[in-house]
């Protein structure tokens, strides 16, 4: 994992602006965070090369796409980092898996799953999570609907909002 890259008040001015709509130019941009354009250029291209900015995608409403997303708790039987990078690689591959989390407690990972219906996932888990040698067990949660869903990461910017 690479080291945290120093992030001054203008880098996360622009961040919250591009986070709120990456489709914004460098003008408005530029009007938006009190600063000149050439500036917001080169700092722009210089987050994505950091990977600060990893990528820009466009954030699709759920509620509104077919098939279902489910809350997947996976538990494992035995940890050893063998083990758990060789599950990490597998859910990084899984199309079906869209958000793959480490995370302490009682179960090891938290993912995020969506199939076109409930028999799909129901292969799915059994295919990748039961036949898993390593995996003692999992819990499923279907999701309703999406209420709030903000990939962004919430910044301390002075003297810009990210919303007019």
């Amino acid at each position: 994992m690479p080291a945290a890259r120093f992030l001054d008040a203008k880098d996360r001015a622009l961040l919250a602006l591009l986070q709120e709509d990456a489709r914004q130019g460098p003008g408005r941009l530029a009007a938006r965070s009190h600063m000149s354009e050439s500036s917001v250029r080169r700092r722009i291209e210089a987050l994505r090369r950091d990977g600060v900015i990893q990528r820009e995608v466009a954030v699709l409403d759920r509620n509104l796409m077919p098939g279902i997303q489910v809350i997947v708790q996976v538990s494992f039987e035995r940890e050893s980092p063998e083990l758990l990078q060789r599950f990490q690689t597998r859910m990084r591959q899984l199309p079906e898996v869209t958000q793959c989390y480490s995370v302490s407690g009682a179960v090891d990972f938290v993912l995020v799953v969506h199939a076109a219906d409930p028999a799909a996932f129901e292969r799915w888990g059994q295919r990748e999570l039961t036949a898993d040698p390593v995996v003692r067990r999992y819990e499923s949660m279907v999701v309703w609907s999406t209420v709030k869903f903000d990939g962004a990461v919430p910044l301390q910017v002075d003297g810009v909002h990210g919303r007019d």
